[in-house]
């Protein structure tokens, strides 16, 4: 006999993004948890902006959302909140909210998709995204969402955030390796990603809108990308001089990173892949290749991240795929939500690509 469970529900603030679709796309098939509210200013069908969902649910105004948020937690309920908004605005949304729970706050978690609490130095947020932070004392109370290296800080946590998706592809290509002492923190570590045309969001913009992509090649950002910050910060006292360079790809969905990194001392190939094969052995969104190069078609769509490695002389390259707004985004917040609430951690997320990018 089959035994119906309560489902906690989630607020989903910025819903018409692209990673807003994303997310409500893999929680539609969450067996514990459901949507209570897509929040968005602009009000209508949500189908205008996801028509893939096949849903004809509207969206409700922040105003709306936030009286029933507060209804729910001071009636004894425990709302989950996800932000989905462009960089800078969660953290003021989040102020906002909270003065209006007062004490209830306490039974709110939340996770923001957004770049506002990744950093925990307020020095560092200021000299990466070019302004102060809005809520500085916020920084401390919440936990870096990347569950590989952090997931018991996570599981239990009721404030995540949500890393970004070069950053997730940066961690998870180099961290086994630094954290394994196989690195030379004097010399550059060298690392170039290339990225579809769904990290620019949904707005269309020049140099970024699809149709200007398709068929083009190009780096950016050639002074320094604001993810680097966070490998800077998950490498602590290793400064090592990083030298990450992304490029726009001709394609949608994806992330594919080379990472040539310095060997402290010789190392062999099969010694480098016996490292990264034991810090993810039991981790099941992240594959390590013994033969062959990770491929965007075999992990778009899921919440996988495949890689290989291979030492040639001095240089260990760390070949890494996954998909940029489910691994390196709405579903590793999935992911956490399920570690913060103590659910099976691979709920509602896909492990298979479909196969096609």
């Amino acid at each position: 006999m089959s035994t119906l469970v309560e489902t906690q529900p989630v607020w989903l603030f910025g819903a018409r993004g692209m990673l807003a679709g994303e997310f409500l796309r893999l929680l539609g098939g969450h067996p514990g948890f459901h949507m209570a509210g897509a929040v968005s200013r602009t009000p209508g069908a949500l189908s205008a902006a996801h028509p893939q969902l096949g849903t004809d649910a509207h969206t409700c105004t922040p105003d709306e959302a936030q009286a029933a948020i507060v209804d729910c937690a001071q009636s004894g309920g425990h709302p989950l909140i996800v932000f989905g908004l462009p960089h800078g605005e969660s953290a003021n949304a989040w102020l906002k909210l909270q003065e209006q729970l007062g004490a209830a706050a306490e039974s709110v978690s939340v996770i923001d998709l957004a770049a506002d609490f990744r950093l925990k130095d307020p020095a560092l947020y200021a000299a990466t995204y070019g302004r102060e932070h809005p809520a500085p004392a916020e920084l401390a109370q919440f936990v870096y969402g990347l569950p590989e290296f952090a997931r018991e800080s996570i599981a239990g946590a009721t404030r995540v955030a949500a890393p970004g998706c070069f950053a997730t592809a940066l961690q998870l290509a180099v961290l086994p390796a630094a954290n394994a002492g196989l690195l030379n923190g004097a010399q550059p570590w060298i690392l170039n990603a290339v990225t579809g045309s769904s990290g620019s969001g949904n707005k269309p913009q020049p140099g970024t809108h699809h149709p200007h992509r398709n068929g083009n090649y190009k780096a950016y950002s050639l002074g320094g990308h604001r993810h680097e910050a966070e490998l800077a910060q998950a490498l602590g006292d290793m400064d090592a001089p990083l030298y990450f360079l992304p490029h726009s790809g001709p394609f949608a969905r994806g992330i594919h990173l080379t990472a040539s990194l310095p060997l402290e001392q010789v190392v062999s190939t099969e010694d480098a892949l016996a490292t990264y094969a034991s810090a993810y052995a039991s981790e099941p969104f992240v594959e390590v290749l013994e033969q062959g190069v990770p491929e965007l078609r075999t992990i778009v769509g899921s919440n996988r991240a495949s890689l290989a490695v291979h030492v040639r002389g001095e240089v260990l390259t760390v070949l890494l795929s996954l998909d940029n707004i489910v691994k390196g985004g709405a579903g590793q917040a999935l992911q956490c939500m399920n570690l913060m609430q103590g659910m099976p951690e691979t709920w509602g997320l896909p492990v298979a690509g479909m196969g096609t990018a």
